[in-house]
């Protein structure tokens, strides 16, 4: 069974394993996040059977039409030309009754066969560890991995991954730059990436190439407003917010709004850290970078923890406000209001 971790982390085990052609009897792939479901899925479809025993030895049913009897007859089949064969059920979750029908699945996940490969794909929350279904498959050696939905906090942790999976090289602000502008879109994400790799001609991704080639401003994003407020240029800052209501639908209050929250939140974790040098504070905010601590330690000396803790108030007063609880006024207007606040608060 895999190790339960972090999804990326448990992401890379599974893949590096895979490509090694070191197959679990049974893979159950579900969770809120469908790129690594998919990447998975997509992995094992063309590594487990060569491409000219397919038609003998591989098979793929969908949830919405798939006859749970004929899948497990399926499994318990044996290769033939192949030393595997590979049978997967995708889009489980489209089935009526999904998770209760899913447990008549345990009759072979109990008892698998050794030379069948069996995936089944489950999109929009896990599989629930207390089922039938995941305590039989457990026991003999499955492979359970869960795809939590990205955070915005972890989303730079994410490309950093990917990257070098890619052997791509990236610096931090471009990182943030394609944090701010794009989002948990992970398919996207990705895709840009790719774009900006053939776009530039070379295995590196700069502030410069994003600007030129995505149309992202390295001057004016959600990582440039945090560092003009860290460092209380309220000039900048508006100069910013006025970018932002000229191109709303590429900086979107929303995707701005948990980057200053997280912001204060983590200046707040700063002011009570028993230890403020570089690697005291690095620890305290689960950080692996000195440049990651740039604006927290420009910010510390300019606002007090009672300031950071009102501006925190503030911010979840803006969010309430942006979705019309308790106020009328258009987005934009309010933003620049919550700018203003968090200033002279």
């Amino acid at each position: 069974m895999a190790k339960k971790a972090d999804a990326q982390q448990t992401f890379t085990q599974v893949v590096t394993d895979i490509r090694k052609r070191k197959f679990a009897p049974i893979y159950l792939l579900s969770g809120e996040e469908p790129y690594f479901l998919d990447q998975i899925a997509e992995l094992l479809l063309n590594t487990v059977v060569a491409e000219d025993e397919r038609d003998f030895d591989q098979q793929v049913f969908y949830g919405n039409d798939a006859d749970l009897d004929a899948v497990i007859s399926t499994a318990r089949r044996f290769p033939v030309m192949a030393d595997h064969q590979l049978v997967m059920l995708k889009e489980a979750q489209s089935m009526a009754n999904a998770k209760t029908r899913l447990n008549k699945l345990a009759a072979y996940t109990g008892h698998p066969v050794a030379s069948t490969v069996f995936v089944i794909v489950y999109k929009g929350e896990s599989l629930s560890g207390t089922s039938a279904l995941v305590k039989e498959a457990v026991k003999n050696g499955a492979v359970i991995f869960q795809s939590e939905k990205v955070r915005d906090y972890n989303l730079r942790s994410v490309i950093a991954a990917h990257c070098k999976e890619a052997r791509i090289s990236i610096d931090d602000k471009s990182m943030d730059m394609l944090a701010a502008s794009i989002g948990t879109d992970l398919s996207r994400l990705f895709s840009e990436i790719e774009k900006l790799v053939i776009a530039s001609g070379e295995r590196r991704i700069t502030p410069e190439s994003i600007e030129r080639n995505i149309g992202i401003s390295k001057d004016f994003n959600s990582f440039e407003l945090i560092s003009a407020i860290a460092a209380r240029n309220y000039t900048k800052a508006q100069q910013i917010v006025a970018y932002f209501e000229q191109n709303p639908n590429a900086n979107p209050t929303q995707r701005t709004l948990p980057l200053i929250f997280n912001f204060f939140s983590n200046l707040m974790l700063a002011y009570y850290s028993p230890d403020r040098s570089d690697r005291g504070l690095m620890k305290q905010l689960n950080v692996n970078s000195v440049y990651r601590l740039r604006d927290i330690k420009k910010a510390m000396p300019l606002y007090t923890a009672r300031k950071a803790m009102d501006i925190i108030h503030s911010l979840r007063e803006f969010d309430c406000r942006s979705k019309g609880i308790g106020s009328a006024q258009k987005e934009f207007p309010l933003f620049r209001e919550l700018i203003y606040k968090i200033f002279t608060l």
